[in-house]
Protein backbone atom coordinates (compact mmCIF):
# COMPACT_ATOMS: atom_id res chain seq x y z
CA UNK A 1 0.00 0.00 0.00
CA UNK A 2 1.27 3.47 -0.88
CA UNK A 3 1.60 6.05 1.88
CA UNK A 4 1.58 9.76 0.96
CA UNK A 5 3.60 12.21 3.03
CA UNK A 6 3.55 15.98 2.49
CA UNK A 7 6.32 18.34 3.54
CA UNK A 8 5.82 22.11 3.72
CA UNK A 9 9.03 23.96 2.69
CA UNK A 10 9.92 27.61 2.43
CA UNK A 11 13.41 28.69 1.35
CA UNK A 12 14.77 25.13 1.73
CA UNK A 13 13.54 24.87 5.31
CA UNK A 14 10.64 23.12 6.95
CA UNK A 15 7.91 25.71 7.52
CA UNK A 16 4.51 26.22 9.13
CA UNK A 17 1.15 26.46 7.33
CA UNK A 18 0.42 30.17 7.51
CA UNK A 19 1.71 33.57 6.38
CA UNK A 20 4.12 32.82 3.53
CA UNK A 21 4.43 31.27 0.12
CA UNK A 22 5.74 27.75 0.31
CA UNK A 23 6.34 24.54 -1.58
CA UNK A 24 4.36 21.41 -0.78
CA UNK A 25 6.39 18.33 -1.67
CA UNK A 26 4.43 15.08 -1.68
CA UNK A 27 6.26 11.78 -1.44
CA UNK A 28 4.62 8.47 -2.33
CA UNK A 29 6.22 5.68 -0.32
CA UNK A 30 5.81 1.96 -0.72
CA UNK A 31 7.62 -0.35 1.71
CA UNK A 32 9.65 2.67 2.98
CA UNK A 33 10.91 3.48 -0.53
CA UNK A 34 10.04 6.62 -2.44
CA UNK A 35 8.13 5.65 -5.59
CA UNK A 36 6.88 9.10 -6.58
CA UNK A 37 7.35 12.80 -5.88
CA UNK A 38 5.06 15.72 -6.63
CA UNK A 39 5.76 19.40 -6.00
CA UNK A 40 3.04 22.05 -5.61
CA UNK A 41 3.64 25.78 -5.17
CA UNK A 42 1.32 27.05 -2.44
CA UNK A 43 0.60 30.75 -2.08
CA UNK A 44 -0.11 32.24 1.31
CA UNK A 45 -2.92 30.16 2.78
CA UNK A 46 -5.90 32.34 3.55
CA UNK A 47 -8.49 29.57 3.29
CA UNK A 48 -10.17 28.11 6.34
CA UNK A 49 -8.23 25.24 7.88
CA UNK A 50 -11.06 22.82 7.12
CA UNK A 51 -10.66 23.51 3.37
CA UNK A 52 -6.96 22.74 3.57
CA UNK A 53 -7.67 19.56 5.51
CA UNK A 54 -10.28 18.44 2.98
CA UNK A 55 -7.84 19.14 0.15
CA UNK A 56 -5.10 17.10 1.83
CA UNK A 57 -7.52 14.22 2.41
CA UNK A 58 -8.76 14.45 -1.19
CA UNK A 59 -5.19 13.92 -2.43
CA UNK A 60 -4.72 11.08 0.10
CA UNK A 61 -2.11 12.65 2.37
CA UNK A 62 -1.44 10.50 5.47
CA UNK A 63 1.31 12.54 7.16
CA UNK A 64 2.34 16.22 7.06
CA UNK A 65 5.68 17.65 8.11
CA UNK A 66 5.73 21.25 9.37
CA UNK A 67 8.09 23.31 11.50
CA UNK A 68 5.50 24.05 14.20
CA UNK A 69 1.79 23.61 14.82
CA UNK A 70 -0.45 24.58 17.71
CA UNK A 71 -2.34 21.84 19.56
CA UNK A 72 -5.80 22.92 18.33
CA UNK A 73 -4.73 22.72 14.68
CA UNK A 74 -2.87 19.46 15.28
CA UNK A 75 -6.02 17.96 16.80
CA UNK A 76 -7.98 18.97 13.67
CA UNK A 77 -5.44 17.21 11.48
CA UNK A 78 -5.67 14.10 13.63
CA UNK A 79 -9.48 14.24 13.46
CA UNK A 80 -9.20 14.19 9.66
CA UNK A 81 -6.86 11.20 9.84
CA UNK A 82 -3.66 13.09 9.03
CA UNK A 83 -0.64 12.55 11.26
CA UNK A 84 1.44 15.64 12.06
CA UNK A 85 5.20 15.65 12.50
CA UNK A 86 6.84 18.86 13.68
CA UNK A 87 10.53 19.77 13.64
CA UNK A 88 10.92 18.76 17.29
CA UNK A 89 9.73 15.21 16.45
CA UNK A 90 11.95 14.54 13.43
CA UNK A 91 15.30 13.50 14.83
CA UNK A 92 14.88 9.86 13.78
CA UNK A 93 12.50 10.24 10.83
CA UNK A 94 13.77 8.17 7.88
CA UNK A 95 12.19 10.26 5.11
CA UNK A 96 13.25 13.67 6.34
CA UNK A 97 16.74 12.53 7.30
CA UNK A 98 17.38 11.38 3.71
CA UNK A 99 16.53 14.75 2.13
CA UNK A 100 19.19 17.23 1.18
CA UNK A 101 17.72 20.58 2.22
CA UNK A 102 20.54 22.99 1.41
CA UNK A 103 21.24 24.60 -1.92
CA UNK A 104 24.18 22.92 -3.64
CA UNK A 105 27.37 24.93 -4.14
CA UNK A 106 28.45 25.73 -7.70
Amino acid sequence: MIERKAIFFSKDKLTHLRNEDKILVIFDLEFNRVVGVETIAVKKIDMPMEELLLYLRRIYINVVYVSTMDEETKNKFIYYGIEVKTASMLENDKLLNTLYLSTPFF
